[in-house]
């Protein structure tokens, strides 16, 4: 759409998002019918001039999504993923939610809707688990009882979907394979890329890591991090994430995030800014300890900026033969892996650099999920 065209259909959804909760993209040439997505609405009250956020790739994914349907002639409603009041009026060819939402939407819709799941994560009773299992093994460690962050209430949305695609990896799949239902693969994506940086000093920047990511910090081993990065002194860690949100958490490790001379708190960064091109340019490495993801995307956006991947499997996140695999969520396993990267050579490190640059750039853009997800729709969903 032109920008014209854009700031009415903005300012118009901005209107309908305070008056009903829900926004819409039109559909462009012969209209073949209406598509609901229970997702994220904030891409669709952004004017043209303004920058579409760079905190998660949703934000994009989610827009992509409309738009491809929008191409193929139907007309999308878009409300949150949360909604829990809103009563679908049409009847909608195709419905599409991302956790929770399609078991309630289900009741009212007409029974030739295509129900989709959207994965964005792994399933939640896996993901509650696993949370549980991390902060146990922390009161284990340290005697110290955090409250859970990412707890997911039940749902049976892969029960009811009739088709279900989306980010992840084998590792997320397999947290559905009890529903025995065929998962089409969907690449996450990266607010930004950059050119690989030929330029960097791999030997200065060998013993330079990043974490990064979103909310649970426990979940996604920043704690474990932590500990490790305090045993070695000789090491650097930049953390980047609304940790501070979390105060139990904030207060039970500021020793390391604020008084360790080798740990540097950044809290949440923009992607796309000087500070952590920076980082990006002076690190080797980014660490991502989860117990649960869906996509990595965190880690993936670090290895757009060519920084070699320390992960579990559970993270999602690509190690090819570029990445070192945290095999057992511990500081120790994390120090022994930290160490292990740390000791190649510089010919090496730029090698795998470079792999996991390669890796980011040919699987996990704009391009990759727009190919892919206009492929679901037309040789899968086939609406």
């Amino acid at each position: 759409m032109n920008n014209l065209l854009s700031t009415y259909w903005a300012l118009r959804n901005k209107i309908s998002n305070k008056i009903c909760g829900t926004v819409h993209m039109p559909h462009q040439g012969k209209k073949r019918g209406d598509v609901l997505i229970s997702y994220l609405i904030e891409p669709f009250i952004c004017f043209p001039w303004q920058k579409l956020s760079t905190r998660h790739s949703s934000y994009w994914e989610c827009l992509e999504m409309a738009r491809l349907f929008a191409k193929r002639g139907f007309a999308v409603d878009i409300i949150r993923w949360n909604d829990n009041t809103f009563v679908p009026k049409k009847p909608y060819a195709v419905c599409i939610d991302t956790q929770k939402n399609l078991e309630r939407l289900s009741v009212y819709l007409p029974k030739t809707t295509k129900k989709v799941m959207h994965l964005v994560s792994s399933h939640w009773k896996f993901q509650n688990d696993a949370e549980k299992k991390r902060l146990d093994a922390l009161m284990e460690r340290k005697g110290i009882r955090l409250v859970p962050r990412r707890v997911e209430s039940p749902s049976q949305n892969i029960e009811i979907a009739d088709f279900v695609e989306g980010l992840g990896s084998k590792a997320s799949y397999a947290t559905y394979a009890f529903a025995n239902k065929q998962i089409t693969p969907i690449p996450i994506t990266s607010p930004c890329t950059y050119e690989f940086d030929g330029q960097k000093d791999f030997e200065k920047s060998s013993r330079h890591y990043l974490w990064i990511g979103g909310g649970g910090a426990v979940l996604k081993g920043l704690d474990l991090v932590l500990e490790a990065f305090s045993k070695m002194p000789e090491y650097s860690l930049e953390v980047c994430g609304p940790v501070s949100a979390e105060k139990d958490f904030f207060e039970a490790y500021k020793r390391e995030l604020l008084e360790t001379p080798n740990i540097t708190y950044r809290g949440r960064i923009d992607v796309d800014g000087d500070e952590f091109k920076k980082i990006l340019h002076t690190s080797i490495g980014v660490l991502h300890a989860s117990a649960s993801e869906g996509g990595g995307g965190a880690a993936i956006q670090a290895m757009h900026g060519g920084l070699i991947p320390i992960a579990t499997k559970e993270s999602t996140v690509p190690l090819g033969n570029f990445g070192i695999e945290i095999t057992e969520p511990t500081p120790q396993e994390i120090e022994r892996a930290v160490r292990t990267l740390s000791s190649y050579s510089a010919e090496e490190l730029f090698h795998r650099s470079k792999e996991a640059w390669i890796y980011a750039r040919t699987h996990h853009t704009n391009e990759t999920f727009s190919k892919a997800y206009g492929t679901f729709i037309d040789t899968v969903l086939k609406p």
